[in-house]
């Protein structure tokens, strides 16, 4: 049986057993099954288990009777070759034999514990044991005195091969008792097997058979409820498309649409009774247009639903008539494989027929949803016949009052036109009033704005004319410094180069007429000297950069050649600090770069003198990597004191450094790093610092390695 078509799955009931007694009982029963399956099945996996403990107990035994055996033939042939040949060597198995025979002897009495019989054997194995030992040890003893004559002798008495004798007897007899016990267990253990094997076959098959009645139940409780609740819903979902004040028409075509869809049906048809005798069709679903054309009336008795009409009940056709209720579409045309036609009656009057045609066979759930709708549609088209008889009777009343009302309508117009143009006059005059108003509003509003923009032009204006003012200013102020800064450090390096020189010369002493502390003020002179010209070239540089007077001179420079200049100009200085200094190029870095080569020196000259200053034991390292695509970075990492991070930006301006302490132990003007930076930027790069106080600082020159390639975004060091 097919299972029904369901609209929607049922929902779970809210209240109500889980499961239907019937069910219940067998999940019940089927529990207990397992159960007891399961206790036999552990009660027979114990007895497994206890066989085959006592199979290796038997086994184990046995293995230790041949032990015992093998032992003493041990001790037997070392005996024999002792007594041959006069080798102390040959008694290695004997030796051996007496210090083992007593622990296996004791190792197999707690094997037979539970054998009496056993126990009395192992008592007479122990006594011939003990016996043959004795023989032995005393030919070995006379042997070892040089009397072997007399051991042959006691050999030849045959104490000896009596108690092996014994001994042999009393294993066989044992290792008999042994096996028989084997036997025995062995057959125990597959009688076990067999025992579980039947128990698991039976209850297995038992337990298949009870979840398969219980999965017939089930389905069957549950196959049910569907039904039900699949009635239940096509029921409340046709009572929901009759609700309302519907036609006749309407009506009908709500009722075969939801029954039609519910049941699945390919055709159908409504009739709706329009006298006692008389029925016509009210709505109709995929019917040819041949038949909507004729057969739209229809009489008791007349054809099967006229038949099913007289009779009052519900009609299921099978074989079907040629013609009868034709199903058409663009492609194919046939006739129905089953047709259902039920009545609908109230009172005991039929007032409806319905017809249905389908191309599958019919389930028994759709007659009994046609049997519960009969009388609910019945009672709808009654409904609908008396409230169109309510709405003819009350159309012509209104039709009459209406014909009543037209006179005094007329009457009223002329009074209503009237009014209604006094009630227009004074409508356009007031709007005219409202209007203006609101454009006195808007034109002082605009008034208020055009003053408004005019102050913030103004405003703009006079902003404009000062800050014009400002940059003229400005530039001036910056030639005047440009000019004064060079004049003066032309001035200045005029007379400062002829005392460096007076120095060097007084410092080389060439002469010999000067004491040593004569020369050393010569050269601390002379030092100082130096640093007061790098100071005035430095000023010198920054005056020039920010006045966009510096240009740079691109040329092709071998990077690996560049590094190493920078690793002789510097290492010098490392020695004489005592650090190491070290430069590295990446493999992958371009052998070329596009660039400057004297700012491009000047720069990290910048940064590696600053490492060296600020560095007083560690390392100094230039590492070249490549960068983004198309640039490369120069990274100076010293271990030195670090820089705070909140003064990481400040150093990057002119005459500033970390702090005060750091001028007055290192010395220094504060130019180096805004010159470096500056010229980074000249030449398309920039510089970055990463630092912790106490570790080092890293400063990263990034270049491009052309002129003219685009500049990526570069991470600024924050502000102090």
């Amino acid at each position: 049986m097919s299972p029904p078509r369901v609209k929607d799955a049922p929902r779970i009931e809210r209240f109500g057993p889980a499961l239907p007694p019937s069910t219940f009982t067998g999940f019940a029963v089927a529990a207990l099954a397992v159960l007891a399956i399961a206790l036999l099945s552990y009660r027979t996996l114990q007895t497994r288990a206890a066989a085959g403990d006592m199979v290796t107990h038997t086994l184990t035994v046995v293995a230790k009777l041949e032990e015992v055996l093998s032992t003493v033939k041990d001790a037997e042939t070392g005996q024999r070759g002792f007594l041959l040949t006069g080798a102390e060597s040959y008694l290695s198995p004997y030796t051996h034999a007496k210090k083992t025979l007593p622990e296996r002897l004791t190792e197999l009495r707690g094997l037979i514990a539970d054998s009496a019989v056993q126990q009395q054997r192992l008592d007479r194995l122990e006594g011939a044991v003990t016996e043959k030992l004795a023989e032995l040890q005393e030919t070995v003893d006379l042997q070892l005195r040089g009397e072997g004559r007399q051991a042959i002798a006691v050999v030849k008495e045959d104490r000896g091969l009596a108690a092996m004798r014994t001994i042999r007897a009393t294993l066989e007899e044992m290792e008999l008792e042994e096996r028989t016990l084997l036997t025995r267990r062995n057959a125990e253990s597959q009688a076990s097997a067999n025992l579980a094997l039947v128990v698991t076959l039976s209850g297995s098959a038992l337990l298949f058979a009870l979840l398969g009645i219980a999965a017939y139940t089930t389905a069957r409780d549950f196959r049910a409820r569907a039904i039900e609740s699949w009635l239940q819903t096509a029921q409340a979902s046709l009572a929901t498309r009759m609700q309302g004040e519907q036609r006749l028409d309407r009506l009908g075509g709500n009722i075969l649409r939801v029954l039609a869809d519910t049941l699945e049906a390919q055709v159908g048809a409504l009739y709706v009774a329009d006298t006692a005798n008389h029925f016509r069709r009210v709505a109709g679903h995929a019917l040819p247009p041949d038949l909507e054309a004729r057969n739209e009336h229809l009489s008791p008795g007349e054809g099967l639903a006229g038949q099913a009409l007289k009779d009052g009940r519900v009609f299921h056709l099978r074989d079907v008539p040629e013609g009868y209720l034709p199903i058409a579409s663009g492609l194919i045309r046939g006739r129905p494989r089953h047709v259902l036609i039920a009545p609908s009656q109230v009172d005991g009057q039929v007032n409806a027929v319905l017809e249905l045609g389908f191309l599958h066979p019919v389930h028994p759930s759709d007659l009994e949803l046609l049997q519960r709708v009969s009388d609910a549609i019945g009672v709808a088209v009654r409904s609908s016949h008396d409230r169109t008889r309510l709405e003819q009777l009350l159309e012509e009343t209104q039709r009459q009052a209406e014909e009543l009302q037209a006179q005094q309508e007329e009457l009223r117009v002329s009074n209503e036109e009237i009014e209604e143009q006094s009630r227009v006059l004074k409508e356009s005059q007031s709007r005219m009033l409202t209007q203006q108003e609101e454009l006195e509003q808007t034109n002082a509003q605009l008034e208020q704005q055009a003053r408004l923009l005019e102050n913030q032009r103004d405003d703009l204006t006079l902003a404009q004319v000062t800050l014009t003012e400002k940059a003229t200013e400005l530039e001036r102020t910056n030639r005047y410094k440009s000019e004064f800064l060079a004049n003066m450090s032309h001035e200045l390096r005029t007379p400062l180069n002829s005392s460096l020189i007076l120095a060097k010369l007084l410092a080389d002493n060439k002469e010999g007429n000067l004491t040593a502390e004569q020369v050393r003020f010569a050269q601390t002179i002379g030092s100082a000297g130096n640093d007061l010209l790098a100071l005035i070239n430095d000023i010198l540089d920054l005056s020039r950069i920010e006045a966009g007077k510096v240009e740079a001179q691109w040329e092709s420079v071998g990077l690996q050649r560049f590094v190493e200049n920078l690793a002789r100009t510097f290492q010098p200085v490392a020695e004489q600090k005592g650090l190491r200094f070290a430069t590295t190029v990446a493999p992958d870095v371009p052998e070329t770069l596009e660039t400057d080569p004297q700012r491009l020196g000047q720069v990290l000259k910048n940064l590696l003198a600053n490492a060296f200053k600020f560095t007083e034991a560690g390392e100094v390292t230039l590492t070249l990597t490549p960068e983004s695509p198309g640039r490369v970075a120069f990274r100076v990492r010293d271990s030195g004191i670090g820089i705070p991070r909140e003064l990481q930006g400040a150093i990057f301006e002119a005459f500033r450094q970390a702090d005060g302490s750091t001028h007055r132990k290192y010395g220094g003007t504060g130019l180096g790093l805004s010159i470096s930076r500056d010229l980074a930027r000249l030449l398309g790069g920039d510089v970055t610092v990463h630092s912790t106080p106490g570790e080092g600082s890293t400063f990263t020159v990034t270049l491009p390695l052309r002129p003219g390639a685009p500049v990526p975004a570069v991470r600024e060091t924050p502000p102090a």
